[in-house]
Order: C-alpha cells, then structure tokens, then sequence
C-alpha cells in the first residue's frame, strides 16, 4: 500500500502543473510516505528556500532514524526513472535515489525542543522540478510547519515567483479575456434584436460567457500577483469559482439539450443515454474540486479521468449505434427521418462539449508535459474559443432547430387535419 502511494503521487507529478510560489503546510501526526510539496520550472538563476520548523517525529517502535526522513528535488526529465526505481525495490527509499537533488534530511535540525531549519539552495541545472517531503520510516508520524519558496531571479535581481515561462500567460489571459467579452457585447446584441426567439438557453450561453470572460481575467491577475509577491491573494479562489460555475452552466445545457432530444428517441435508447449522462454531469462537477485536492487524494483524480472516460465511450458509441439505425429507419419511414435530423443535431452538440471538456485539455496537457507550457495555454484557449464561436453559431437565437420545430409542428397539425378529413 505504500509503495502504491509513492507509484500514484509520482504519477500526479507528471501530469499537475502548479503556480508554484510562496506556500506553508501544517502536517499533524502524519503518516504518508511522501507528500508534494510544489512544481517549478526553474532557470539558471533558481533557486529553493526551505523553513521547517516544530518538528516532531514520533515512532510506535524504535526511536526513529532522522536519515529516513527528508526533502528532496526530482527532475521532470528523470521521474519516470525514480517511478521505475521505486516500483522494482519494495525496501527501497527514494532519499537514497541517484535520480534525485537531495535537500536535506532530519539530521540537520537543531536540537529539540524547537527543532527546526532555515537554509537556501541553488538548483543544479535548469529545468522542471517537483519538491518532496519523504518518510521512509513506515511507523514514523511526523508533526512539522513547512514554509517553501521557489523563484527565479530575473536579470535586474527581482525574485520572480512564476515557473519559467510563465511571465507571457499575464497578457495571454487579458488579450483572451478581451476576445471573450467582444464575443459577449456580440451575442447580447444579437440577443437583444431578437427578443421574440430568445429563451433560457440563450440566457444560460450569456451567462456561460460572462463567467468564461472573469475566469480569465481572474487568472490573469493571479499570475500577476504570483510573480511579484508569491501569492495570488484570493484571485485563485475567484478563478477556481469561476470555473465551477462554468462546468455547472455547461452541465445545465446539456441537461436540457438531453431532455429536449430525449422524446425523438425510442424509450430504451433514452434510458442507455441517459445514465451515462447524467453520471458525466456529476464527473465533471466534481472533478474540479478534486484536482483542488489531488495532493491528498490523488487515486480520486485519476479515478474521476477514468470513469469519465468510459462515459464519454459509452455515449458516443450508443449515440453512432442509434445515427445508424435511424439512417436505416429513414430511407422508409419520414419521421425516422426527422428524428436523425434532430440526433444528429445532438451528437454535434455533445460532440462539442467532449472537445470542450475532454479533447482540448488532454492536448494542452500533452503539449505541457513536453515542456511546450505556453503555448500548450495558447492552443487550449485558442480551441476553447473556436468552440464558444461554432456553439453560439449553432444556437443563435434566429437558428436552424427554432425554425425545424416549427416547421415539424406545421406539418403534424397539417397530419392531423387531412386524416380528420377522411374522416
């Protein structure tokens, strides 16, 4: 089980990104193995600052060894390696890693009762870094406050708390945040000249955004922040609502895009949609908040990618399996006709929320993991910007499905009146 913690944690190391700036951690009586405590990209001229102090380990056993317990940088270049190492030796402690920079260990504190260190180091080489805290004594419990600072010097001698590269996602967000709030001024325009066809789909895509463009802003600003006094004083928070509410705003629209598409299908299809629909809603909720925690509970980030993934399947494949049956169905019968007019209206819509939630991020996340940071930021904002522009196309408030409906509804109430006819 332990060994699961290291290969999981390892793991969430590889594929989280964090601000990395000026960060305090409490740890009571704790018994994990290894804990990460930030993410940097350094320069030549980065360096850590470290402040552990309080500590106290207590052992059910032996008195413990301070050697066992440590902190201790590990490259991005090698953590495959390290993983490799600490999977192949089930009595292996990572400290003793030819793979990592070690820091220091519990053998450098001061005397008891106030047991503590303060100490500066230069990092290596250049590069992307994880900091760790390790415990390689599995009956130790270790109480401590941990304050860390990971920065890089800019040329005039200022500490800049942003990873390397960093600095150019500050006028990234504002330029996108601009582009988002023209979009804005543009859809309520449209809006407004047509108020007869606007409903509360249209209101929720107003809503969807005005958040979308302070989500922006909010991040903008926290990086700001960050740079210059290593916090993002609250604008982290402001984004991290932000985003919560844009997942429940686009949750809501596909909720009611089901419900609304729901009575063209036939009853058991519906039911085998609806499942695995309403299951991705509640993924996509959560899962947010539990990157928030990934550090706690990594196993339940990875178990959130999983199972979403295996929604998004299973809708697919269900929504192909039920295009190509009424293609069939629509050479002979009209209605099975209109029904693949309307399915396949549906798919284009799900298949949009896919990209937003699934394909554009996995992209930018492959393009960070081979150092491409910037602009893995810059491609994901460019597609999500490209998907709000087909969205808003599609539903506009003058749009092809207002103007379908009507035209279905004429044509049944025309039904309706021949067969009173023959009557």
């Amino acid at each position: 089980m332990v060994k699961l913690h290291y290969v999981l944690l390892l793991l969430i190391s590889l594929i989280s990104h964090s601000n990395a700036d000026i960060k305090t951690l409490r740890l009571t009586s704790d018994p994990c193995p290894i804990i990460i405590l930030d993410k940097f990209a350094f320069t030549h001229f980065g360096q850590v600052t470290i402040s552990v102090s309080d500590v106290s380990v207590t052992s059910s056993l032996l008195r413990p060894n301070p050697s066992l317990l440590g902190l201790f940088l590990l490259s991005q270049e090698v953590e495959i390696q390290a993983l490799l190492e600490v999977r192949q030796n089930p009595n292996f402690c990572i400290l003793d890693s030819r793979y990592i920079v070690a820091l220091d260990t519990f053998r450098n504190l001061s005397p008891p009762p106030h047991s503590f260190f303060n100490r500066t180091y230069r990092v290596p080489s250049p590069g992307g870094y994880s900091l760790f805290f390790v415990n390689c004594d599995p009956v130790a419990r270790v109480s401590m406050n941990v304050h860390t600072e990971l920065y890089n010097f800019d040329f005039d001698g200022s500490k800049n708390y942003l990873s390397h590269g960093q600095s150019r996602l500050i006028p990234l967000f504002f330029e996108f945040s601009l582009a988002y709030f023209f979009l804005l001024v543009l859809w309520a325009y449209y809006c407004y000249c047509n108020k007869e066809s606007t409903n509360r789909v249209h209101n929720l895509i107003t809503g969807l955004i005005t958040v979308k463009t302070l989500s922006l802003i909010c991040a903008g600003l926290d990086k700001y922040f960050v740079e210059f006094t290593g916090l993002p004083h609250g604008w982290d928070i402001f984004f991290e609502v932000a985003r919560v509410m844009s997942s429940l705003i686009i949750s809501a629209l596909i909720t009611i895009g089901f419900l609304f598409f729901k009575q063209f299908l036939p009853e058991k299809e519906a039911k085998a949609w609806m499942v695995p629909i309403a299951l991705q809603v509640l993924f996509n909720l959560a899962f947010p908040l539990a990157v928030m925690m990934e550090a706690t509970w990594p196993s339940v980030v990875l178990g959130l990618a999983l199972l979403d993934m295996i929604c998004t399947c299973t809708i697919l494949v269900t929504m192909g399996r039920s295009i190509w049956l009424l293609k069939e169905a629509a050479k002979t019968d009209e209605k099975a006709a209109m029904r693949l007019a309307k399915i396949k209206k549906f798919a284009l819509v799900y298949i949009l929320a896919v990209g937003y939630f699934y394909a554009v991020p996995r992209v930018a996340l492959a393009l960070w993991i081979f150092r491409y940071q910037w602009v893995s930021n810059a491609v994901e904002e460019g597609a999500i910007l490209m998907i709000y522009v087909v969205a808003l196309r599609m539903f506009r408030p003058v749009n092809d499905y207002t103007i379908l409906d009507a035209q279905d509804e004429k044509e049944e109430t025309m039904a309706v009146a021949n067969e009173e006819s023959e009557v």
